[in-house]
């Protein structure tokens, strides 16, 4: 059985990529940057916080991506750095998931994955640029994009009940947080937080907002 896990911080996503724990502290989608955590390790993280959720690494590892963040990479600095670059990633502009940058695939579909980004040699990028017509594309040097890529895995590509099958990891349903209830200031039955500001008492038509 699989003894080592990432911890996901389930209460948010980056586009669609899952947050993971990382090493040292806060959170990360950069799997490569996640901390591994043991059965008994993330399994008491999970019973402290039901949020965190356990996956088993080798799951992940399996259905990850490859992502490139904008945040990393600069046009002039990709262009200046390989003059002579064979080949090209075309990008569709304007458009993320998250933080990553969206490619064209060899089929003409886009994709926030790569690894299936179409890897057009410099002879063919005019031809390729004017099969999109009026969407327009960016190129981008594949040494200079394969340099600044990450691994990491989004919601579509898994699933937990999956993941965690002949783990023995059991998930701690979240407790459904109590009603808040008051007593009327008229005469005193209860009523619900939402009530004070919907309506009025309905038994003796006193009002109850704050």
């Amino acid at each position: 059985m699989d003894d080592q896990f990432y911890l996901q911080d389930s209460r948010s996503y980056v586009g669609d990529g899952l947050s993971f724990w990382a090493s040292g502290g806060g959170y990360t989608t950069n799997l490569e940057k996640a901390e591994v955590f043991t059965l008994s390790g993330a399994t008491r993280q999970h019973a402290c916080r039901e949020t965190d959720i356990p996956w088993p690494k080798d799951y992940v590892d399996a259905h990850m991506r490859v992502g490139v963040d904008c945040q990393y990479v600069t046009l002039s600095e990709a262009l200046d750095a390989h003059p002579d670059a064979d080949h090209f990633y075309i990008q569709k502009p304007q458009t993320w998931n998250g933080n990553n940058l969206i490619w064209l695939c060899e089929d003409g579909t886009y994709t926030s994955d790569l690894s299936k980004a179409v890897r057009v040699p410099r002879a063919q990028t005019v031809t390729w640029i004017g099969k999109l017509g009026s969407s327009g594309s960016i190129v981008w040097p594949c040494a200079y994009i394969n340099g600044r890529a990450r691994a990491l895995v989004e919601r579509d590509d898994v699933n937990i009940k999956d993941a965690l099958r002949g783990t023995g990891v059991a998930l701690i349903r979240p407790k459904r947080p109590r009603m808040m209830m008051f007593n009327c200031d008229g005469c005193g039955r209860f009523i619900s937080d939402s009530q004070r500001y919907r309506e009025d008492c309905r038994n003796c038509g006193t009002s109850n907002t704050p």
